[in-house]
């Protein structure tokens, strides 16, 4: 799965800019940029939590390999 976290908000940044879009339409899209960022934030938040809790509950080895070592 790729990696998302680098957003490339240039292309959006840029459509800001364009002569014909009215306040209203450059506020829409100013909205839309900021919900995107704090989504990919959220995204992130939640794959190192994800990542984090799915390593610390499967035993490293299994119980009867362990008691086969140990005997």
């Amino acid at each position: 799965m790729p990696d998302n976290s680098d957003l490339n908000l240039g292309p959006h940044l840029e459509l800001l800019q364009h002569p014909a879009l009215s306040k209203e339409e450059q506020g829409l899209i100013r909205e839309l940029i900021e919900k995107m960022e704090n989504l990919n934030a959220e995204n992130v938040r939640l794959r190192k939590t994800i990542l984090r809790l799915s390593s610390g509950n499967s035993p490293r080895m299994s119980s009867k390999l362990r008691d086969a070592l140990y005997e």
